[in-house]
């Protein structure tokens, strides 16, 4: 089942020095606070369609032991070369590799599968030894938008399609919530006055760099109101796999 980018979609989503962005740091800081409530000391993780390497690298300097696999021809950040696998798929990594992992993410990769469901299953069937699978996708149906259109998304998703998911992979959901929440209204304000939204995800350079990084970390304490149930652009779930 195809999912990695065009080179076109590659480009704009991936420019040099994009892990710098707002958006990726704090995702990243989102997973690693949940990633330590959750994952052995030393599991091994393996991040699916993991790009350029962005997670990967992030969580690995914080001490948590993550691979990833990319299947397009994917040029890794630096000194990421060891740990990312590009040009495969997460089938094609060897058995004895497979073996090794007790956790997947998936991070913005779902919404661009048709049907979820099966591909999940099957993607799992190939890891024995998994506890738990992490995913992200874009949120609220109603902020769908030319970004959507552009990348390739099937859907957004909502709260009540992730449990819907779960059920139907009888998985328990361990986490269901949304993030982002902050950038929920003016998402909406985009698609209900008809503007365009960016597609380009432009890398910062010079002192936007700390402006950047302000910004993910109101993001990020923001995000600790998920509680609240307030809608955000995105969504966290976190599966445990039944083991009956």
């Amino acid at each position: 089942m195809k999912t990695e980018f065009r080179d076109d979609q590659y480009q704009l989503c991936y420019p040099e020095g994009v892990e710098n962005h707002w958006w990726h740091l704090a995702r990243n800081r989102l997973l690693e606070q949940h990633l330590r409530k959750l994952s052995k000391q030393n599991a091994a993780i393996l991040d699916v369609g993991c790009g350029c390497g962005i997670t990967v690298k992030y969580l690995r300097s914080k001490a948590i032991n993550c691979f990833g696999v990319e299947p397009a021809e994917a040029r890794p950040l630096k000194n990421m070369d060891q740990y990312i696998y590009v040009g495969k798929k997460a089938e094609d990594l060897p058995e004895i590799e497979r073996n090794r992992y007790s956790l997947l993410l998936l991070l913005d990769v779902v919404e661009h599968i048709a049907d979820p469901g099966i591909f999940l299953k099957d993607l799992v069937a190939l890891f024995p030894n998994l506890t738990h699978v992490i995913i992200t996708v874009p949120a609220c149906p109603e902020l769908w938008s030319n970004y959507d259109e552009f990348y390739g998304h099937y859907r957004r998703y909502s709260i009540s399609m992730i449990e819907r998911l779960s059920q139907q992979l009888n998985w328990q959901l361990v986490w269901n919530f949304y993030f982002f929440q902050l950038l929920y209204l003016p998402a909406r304000l985009i698609t209900k006055t008809g503007q365009k939204r960016a597609i380009e995800m432009k890398a910062p350079e010079g002192v936007s760099k700390r402006i950047h990084s302000l910004i993910s970390y109101i993001l990020t304490v923001t995000n600790y109101t998920h509680f609240l149930g307030l809608p955000g652009t995105s969504i966290t779930a976190c599966f445990s796999l039944s083991k009956h």
